[in-house]
């Protein structure tokens, strides 16, 4: 899957498989489209000609990253009991070569064949013209009697640099170096009649562009990789879209297990808790090539486990485990997050909140009247706010590192815990925090990070 937000880069050899020829330029075409993977869209959505000025027979690189980027807004996605959903977070993306190059607008006769004659044998000398220039084969000293040889020629044509030859009884065939355009004739001196020359091999193409190369077609999502991993990272471990470890979830709160479906085989799911296995879902998602379908959010409602203790997600023989925890003094909010993969993952805070409100605004002096009045003689307008939120996690492990760095970098946040006209809904939030120091269980022995937030809004409406 093609992590978007890091660089994705398209090599391209000037050199066309398809013809073996250098191109002049090469047009790089890409689609980016949801839906089947089949329905590609007629038009391609970019296109980009990179020039061959130097005749390199090297290669090229793009980076379409930040190009296809753009045709995914992330949209957190939800249910209100346990299930598996489709993520909608993915693209199609197709990318395509076409080589341009002069040297394929005209036929290329790379390959002769002289058919020696029998009638010559007697003949002293050969005349060969090659592209041009005409070359004089003395014949007959092979055998060392007067008269023609094939063998003579084509010892003659292989030590000359810009052709070869091989021979085949009185076949001998002349193959050119290059693929400029050839032509050639055979004289036998003392006669007007030509030995038989035919074209073996012709090499040819239409004018200008040659066919479509180097087709590919992959799944897009607003992933990344970290800067040591390098570029062109695709690979996700067990098709699981967060590191597959045990998390604390709140009992009233929710979690989700985002996977990546096979366009092939079937996918067993299986989501019970223990001990009593107050929830006990299964569920086999049928393979896909629809890419909103193919990166699926196994939806959590831990509310469901009234009395258990625990959660299992088996997907893909590996198992996610999360250890409820029933919190009394503070209400833990679910923050959900744009996660390394291009995913939505949560990380619920247990501990000590706090909130905030900012203002900014701008005053003018006036002289509508005296104070005494109620005038304003300094009057305030462009007021605005923003509120701003710090939780702290609680005890965490210290596996759990990965997770704060992964919502630290992510660019959509959202809590989800507001009651919006009697549903729960996904606010958006920005992080506030500028640094994180790592804490160990050997150093620090028990683990709590405090994260500072800011709503991703003003207070007063004026959108």
């Amino acid at each position: 899957m093609i992590k978007s937000n890091s660089p994705y880069y398209i090599t391209t050899p000037f050199v066309s498989s398809g013809s073996g020829l250098t191109s002049q330029n090469y047009e790089l075409s890409v689609w980016v489209w949801n839906g089947l993977k089949s329905a590609v869209p007629t038009t391609a959505n970019y296109k980009t000609t990179k020039a061959n000025p130097t005749g390199s027979t090297g290669s090229d690189k793009i980076n379409i990253a930040r190009i296809v980027n753009d045709y995914i807004e992330f949209k957190p996605q939800d249910t209100n009991s346990t299930a598996v959903i489709n993520g909608n977070n993915q693209q199609w993306v197709k990318t395509s070569v076409i080589y341009n190059s002069n040297l394929v607008a005209q036929p290329q006769i790379t390959s002769l064949t002289v058919l020696f004659s029998a009638s010559f044998f007697f003949s002293s000398t050969c005349l060969l013209t090659l592209n041009g220039t005409q070359h004089t084969i003395p014949i007959g000293a092979t055998l060392g009697i007067p008269g023609a040889n094939a063998e003579d020629i084509q010892i003659f044509v292989d030590a000359l640099p810009d052709y070869s030859a091989t021979r085949s009884g009185n076949v001998v065939t002349i193959t050119a170096a290059t693929n400029e355009l050839q032509s050639a004739t055979s004289w036998s001196v003392g006669t007007s009649a030509p030995m038989n020359v035919s074209v073996l091999t012709t090499q040819a193409g239409s004018a200008g562009a040659e066919a479509p190369q180097r087709e590919a077609t992959s799944l897009m999502s607003l992933g990344y990789s970290y800067g040591d991993e390098g570029d062109n990272i695709t690979t996700i471990l067990d098709n699981t879209l967060i590191p597959t470890q045990d998390y604390k979830v709140n009992r009233s709160g929710k979690f989700v297990v985002p996977i990546l479906i096979s366009e092939t085989v079937t996918s067993p799911i299986t989501v019970i808790s223990y001990p009593n296995n107050q929830i006990n879902f299964s569920v086999t998602e049928a393979a896909t090539t629809t890419s909103s379908e193919l990166v699926k959010y196994i939806w959590v409602q831990c509310s469901e486990a009234t009395s258990d203790t625990y959660i299992e997600v088996v997907f893909n023989s590996k198992t996610t485990t999360l250890l409820i925890q029933d919190e009394y003094k503070y209400t833990p909010i679910d923050i959900f997050f744009q996660n390394k993969e291009g995913a939505q993952q949560v990380l619920t805070f247990f501990k000590e909140q706090k909130s905030g409100l900012s203002i900014t605004s701008s005053e003018f002096e006036s002289d509508r009247g005296q104070p005494v009045q109620g005038y304003h003689q300094f009057v305030r307008y462009n007021v605005q706010g923003r509120k701003d939120l710090t939780l702290n996690s609680g005890f965490v492990d210290e596996e759990m590192n990965e997770i704060f760095t992964q919502l630290l970098l992510s660019e959509r946040i959202w809590s989800h815990n507001t009651i919006v006209n009697g549903k729960i809904e996904f606010i958006p939030l920005n992080i506030k925090s500028k640094q994180i120091s790592y804490k160990t269980q050997l150093n620090e022995r028990l683990i709590n990070y405090e994260i500072k937030f800011e709503y991703s809004y003003n207070e007063i409406n004026n959108i």
